[in-house]
């Protein structure tokens, strides 16, 4: 396989601010290994790729000499290493550099924040949810329901993204239980923290509740409104509804092309590091091509080839 796109896209990110972030974080004891930013493209590179598993990965990069190149490894890690790199790095190093790859779409122009829509979407559990509790492997784990698939044991993925170029903002994981009124609340905070000038919020009518339409604060709410089994929703007659398509679209590629619902580890600390995993190699994929000169930035199949 060509690495020739991927490597561009991975060259055109300079990654060093966050390297900086994980020297200070980690402890100053024991012998250096690779940088973060080399694991961090290897996970990346295994979403984009299509790669089902992370121990594939690792076999992977220590056959292949190019994709080790890539990544910026010396040596091949062994398939333990990234487990322990996942572990020191933790879920506020993820977020990190979430928020690092947010804020140069922004830089970039690539995320305006102005039209925002909000939506979820349920990844199933790597687990048995029949069994009783106690019994189950993944305790976080929880039944909630799909519109396409009905019944489902695993999580949800929220998430706000901008309605005009279709890459994540923001975003939390739930258990699949909770409804999507309670993930707006932690994922409106962390748009807020770097998109103040917010012109509409788009989405459909499980988000018609008071408690949203007040802590909006000005924004205009673009929200279906729900009628709660008497009778028919009703949607907004603005035309800046229809681009609610956009979380519907980012919703889709982050199961079909990127692997969302391909969750290999249990629990939420390891379903959260998954899903926002998920949403960086998206955001990576699209601000190294946009960066790289592609004209089809947004497509993740075409660095395949």
């Amino acid at each position: 396989m060509s690495y020739t796109k991927l490597k561009k896209v991975a060259d055109a990110l300079n990654l060093s601010e966050v390297d900086r972030f994980y020297r200070g974080m980690r402890r100053k004891i024991g012998r250096r290994g690779n940088e973060i930013s080399s694991y961090l493209k290897a996970w990346m590179s295994k979403h984009i790729l299509g790669i089902p598993s992370e121990a594939q990965l690792a076999t992977k990069i220590q056959n292949d000499n190019m994709l080790r190149k890539l990544c910026g490894f010396k040596k091949a890690p062994c398939k333990s290493a990234y487990s322990k790199a996942r572990k020191r790095l933790t879920l506020s190093g993820l977020e990190f550099f979430f928020v690092f790859l947010v804020l140069k779409a922004k830089q970039l122009g690539l995320a305006k924040g102005r039209l925002v829509a909000v939506d979820s979407t349920d990844f199933t559990a790597y687990c048995n949810g029949r069994k009783k509790l106690k019994f189950r492997s993944d305790k976080d784990a929880r039944w909630g329901h799909s519109t396409t698939k009905g019944r489902v044991f695993g999580y949800k993925l929220h998430i706000a993204c901008d309605a005009e170029t279709e890459l994540p903002l923001a975003a939390i994981v739930l258990p699949a239980s909770r409804h999507d009124s309670i993930g707006f609340f932690p994922v409106f905070k962390k748009l807020l923290a770097h998109f103040k000038v917010i012109w509409k919020l788009i989405a459909d009518c499980a988000y018609d509740s008071l408690d949203i339409r007040k802590a909006l604060h000005g924004i205009e709410a673009l929200i279906a409104r729900n009628g709660r089994g008497k009778f028919e929703s009703e949607t907004p007659k603005d035309a800046d509804y229809r681009k609610r398509t956009a979380i519907e679209r980012l919703n889709s590629r982050s199961k079909i092309e990127l692997g969302l619902d391909n969750l290999k580890m249990r629990g939420l600390w390891a379903a959260t590091f998954h899903g926002i995993e998920v949403l960086c190699s998206m955001l990576f994929a699209a601000i190294g091509s946009f960066m790289a000169g592609f004209k089809d930035w947004r497509s993740i199949v075409n660095l395949r080839e």
